[in-house]
């Protein structure tokens, strides 16, 4: 274990666990936030808390992860076999369970409405800026039907939940020099 590793994970791991309890708090639709604010901001937050955990986890296997909103593009190499760049092979089944192929659908998802997430494009869903349609700027993310329905949004919640917590543990369990 490269205790250089972990600290350098530790940061990305905490601010991800802040996003989450976040989107939590928001989730639950804390007065003054009305149900058309909530879903863009839960989107938003799920989606960095996925993409802060994901690469805490790059960084903890020594991996330098781009500094950009798509740390999905490394998946395939985390759940290769026999893959060189994973320091923990004990972690292995781990990540095939929590990156099954629904969990992959919702993270990229989630990081195609991150602005940004789809290159410099402008007339797709943005869970922060509005999006142009034709020649003018015609919507916004709040009250969108993109953010509004509540299914999306449980699924949302519930997959940055388990990513989050996951990935955590694994780097818990790192720290300790103990396996899962």
């Amino acid at each position: 274990m490269s205790a250089a590793a972990v600290q350098n994970a530790r940061p990305w791991f905490e601010q991800a666990a802040s996003d989450l309890r976040a989107a939590l708090a928001l989730y639950a639709r804390p007065a003054p936030m009305t149900d058309q604010d909530v879903g863009c901001h839960v989107a938003a937050l799920c989606s960095q808390a996925m993409e802060k955990s994901l690469k805490g986890y790059l960084l903890l296997n020594g991996m330098s992860p781009a500094i950009d909103h798509r740390p999905d593009k490394y998946l395939a190499t985390l759940l290769a076999k026999d893959n060189p760049l994973l320091r923990y092979a004990g972690h292995h089944a781990h990540l095939s369970r929590l990156f099954d192929q629904d969990s992959r659908r919702t993270l990229s998802q989630l990081l195609d409405l991150t602005p940004g997430g789809l290159g410099k494009r402008t007339d797709v869903p943005s869970t922060e800026y509005p999006w142009r349609e034709e020649v003018g700027w015609r919507h916004a993310p709040v009250e969108h039907a993109a953010f509004s329905d509540a299914h999306a949004l449980r699924k949302w919640v519930t997959a940055a939940s388990r990513m989050t917590t996951t990935l955590d543990k694994l780097r818990k369990a790192v720290d300790r020099g103990t396996s899962l």
